[in-house]
């Protein structure tokens, strides 16, 4: 195997234990264990437990951050851009649970000063937001959108995304997109509402 292959497969199988179990719970042995190679080999791609969980919390965050930017960047209405960003997310995480999971458990962790590593988690999160507020302020300058808030509504929206991944409900991302930015633009008024309070 190329050592790229492997360093990849490390990461897989780490992510998949650190989001199962406690971070102290999970042994280097139990990783090497589970990607198939000798403790030293591990050692080799990582120098510690830490090192290696942050290189899978930065891979999972990193691929989402890089496709968020790529939604926010098409030549689109406000709206379509929009929705862009939350199919981006939501096809992300749809397929990719165990980052989900794992960047919860480091949401949930994450604070004001800390390790080098925990303030560049914090960076990429608020990387995040930064996409998703340019996104919002476009379209209020557009005009499309009727907003006074922009900063914290894109974080209502990024909170409306997790409520969604963990209802329970069985629905298609293109169905969860509609939901989240059918929410949050128009909320539960009917569309004769929406429509009779846009003309005026």
């Amino acid at each position: 195997m190329k050592s790229q292959d492997r360093h990849d497969k490390i990461l897989l199988c780490a992510a998949r234990l650190f989001a199962a179990a406690r971070y102290d719970a999970v042994l280097m042995e139990d990783i090497a264990r589970e990607a198939g190679v000798a403790k030293g080999t591990l050692y080799s791609h990582f120098s510690d437990k830490d090192a290696l969980y942050f290189a899978v919390v930065f891979a999972g965050i990193s691929q989402l951050n890089d496709r968020l930017r790529t939604a926010a960047d098409q030549d689109e209405c406000p709206e379509k851009q929009l929705r862009g960003v939350m199919h981006a997310i939501l096809s992300y995480f749809s397929h990719n649970r165990v980052f989900f999971r794992l960047l919860s458990m480091e949401d949930a962790r994450a604070g004001p000063g800390g390790s080098e590593s925990r303030q560049r988690w914090q960076a990429e999160r608020t990387e995040q937001i930064d996409v998703i507020e340019s996104v919002l302020r476009r379209g209020v300058a557009s005009g499309d959108f009727h907003i006074t808030q922009p900063r914290l509504q894109a974080f209502v929206l990024r909170g409306m995304v997790r409520s969604v991944l963990t209802s329970g409900e069985k629905l298609s991302i293109a169905a969860m997109v509609d939901v989240i930015v059918g929410t949050f633009l128009h909320g539960a008024r009917s569309a004769v509402d929406v429509a009779g309070t846009q003309s005026t």
